[in-house]
């Protein structure tokens, strides 16, 4: 699950760097924006590119459903590897 957190976390770094990429190249006119924060229409862009995908939302389902996985199949293995044991064992 630390995958998971740590694949969000560069996710959100991606998006504000992409941010302030888009602002110095003047594609997004950041006084406009930070018109618009202290306006009735609060809007934050980068809150907005961190959204797209839903990325964190899924590296956190990703990563939880592969830690369970991984035990299940450790669980699995210990029971039929018992399993295997008792069977050579006994006569």
């Amino acid at each position: 699950m630390f995958f998971g957190s740590l694949a969000a976390a560069i996710h959100n770094t991606h998006s504000y760097s992409m941010y302030r990429e888009f602002v110095a190249k003047g594609i997004i006119d950041d006084q406009k924006i930070r018109s618009l924060e202290q306006s009735e229409e609060h809007y934050d862009v980068v809150k907005r590119i961190q959204a797209i995908g839903d990325a964190k939302n899924w590296f956190e389902h990703i990563s939880t459903a592969a830690a369970a996985v991984c035990l299940l199949n450790a669980v699995a293995i210990f029971f039929l590897a018992t399993k295997a044991n008792r069977q050579t064992i006994v006569p």
